[in-house]
């Protein structure tokens, strides 16, 4: 009797888990992936604040230029505007970005955004990368790691450390059962128990005119060697005073540090990237106003597939963006990113 009660309710636990599988695989492959917004554009940033004419002196490639005199503007006016993003004294970028594995037919999104603040010689960051509960139930500590899936990290530097300070939370980051990942309440902020952050010193990378170096806005080189012929369209916005540069990057040349990365993160020895489009729009006083980046990887076949979908919008020192450089409009910034 008590061996067919033992039996009936190991039954009974393994339909409950199987229950618990489907749904979970159901609720997976049924989600749709939601729509994003991205940040507001920013106003017309004039760097001489009408002192002089602040556009630069450059002429749009004509349309039957020659490949090599539309790259050559390209990387130009990428230099340009990367320069500029390092030697202003305040400068906030804001990254919309969702990660979207496709695993046996099935999406796996998982949205993030990024902020960041460069007040003089001082970088402020910040990174939530929130999941639906779908996919939290699902995938995360499945198929994708809490600590690149599903967390938070604040970042701090200055012209007196020779490194970044991050701290970052995700599950069970302080030990089993202790600590997790970030979550949205009803009222559109992010909820996160930073009590058992993992506090690591990362290296530095260059974002301020103190530095020796140039800034880069991808780790991708976006160079006449990589950007891929054919595949460049250019336009001037003549209402709004911006250029318009669509492009792809070869994925068979991208730096070996990048690709070693993408490879550690994965878990995926022969992961490689697949397709890079790039669209970047530049104000014509040669600031950044957009970069938007869609990057595709896969495992090395095509049974796993990631899209990297990265948004982003620079800020720089107007009246109209002030709120932008106030660490005090960005939950938990004041309080995390610090020495």
């Amino acid at each position: 009797m008590a061996k067919r009660l033992r039996t009936a309710i190991v039954a009974l636990v393994l339909i409950v888990v199987v229950l618990v599988v489907i749904t979970a695989v159901y609720n997976f492959l049924n989600y749709d992936v939601p729509d994003r917004e991205s940040p507001d554009a920013p106003a017309y940033f004039d760097p001489t604040f009408g002192e002089e004419d602040p556009r630069l002196d450059l002429e749009v490639p004509a349309a039957d230029a020659s490949d090599a005199e539309k790259i050559a503007f390209v990387v130009e006016l990428y230099n340009i505007a990367c320069e500029n993003y390092k030697l202003a004294e305040k400068a906030a970028f804001q990254v919309q970005y969702m990660t979207n594995m496709q695993i046996g037919g099935g999406d796996m999104p998982i949205p993030g955004t990024r902020y960041s603040v460069k007040d003089g010689d001082k970088r402020y960051y910040l990174d939530f990368c929130v999941p639906s509960q779908e996919i939290i139930d699902a995938v995360v500590g499945v198929a994708a790691e809490p600590a690149t899936s599903h967390y938070a990290e604040a970042q701090y530097t200055d012209s007196t450390m020779d490194y970044v300070i991050s701290r970052k939370v995700y599950e069970d980051c302080g030990g089993e059962g202790v600590g997790a990942g970030p979550l949205y309440l009803e009222d559109g902020s992010i909820s996160v128990d930073w009590t058992p952050a993992v506090e690591t010193q990362l290296p530095k990378t260059v974002y301020a005119a103190y530095q020796e170096g140039d800034f880069r806005h991808t780790d991708h080189d976006v160079s006449v060697d990589t950007i891929i012929p054919g595949s460049v369209t250019i336009e001037y916005n003549e209402e709004f005073g911006y250029y318009i540069c669509d492009f792809k990057l070869d994925p068979n040349k991208v730096p070996e540090a990048l690709l070693a990365k993408l490879r550690a993160d994965s878990g995926f020895a022969n992961a490689r990237y697949t397709d890079l489009q790039q669209s970047m729009t530049i104000w014509d006083s040669g600031y950044f106003r957009n970069y938007h980046a869609i990057d595709t990887w896969d495992s090395g076949s095509w049974l796993i597939v990631s899209v990297l979908d990265f948004d982003t919008t620079y800020y720089f020192n107007t009246v109209e963006d002030a709120d932008k450089f106030d660490i005090a409009n960005y939950q938990y910034m004041a309080e995390m990113c610090h020495k």
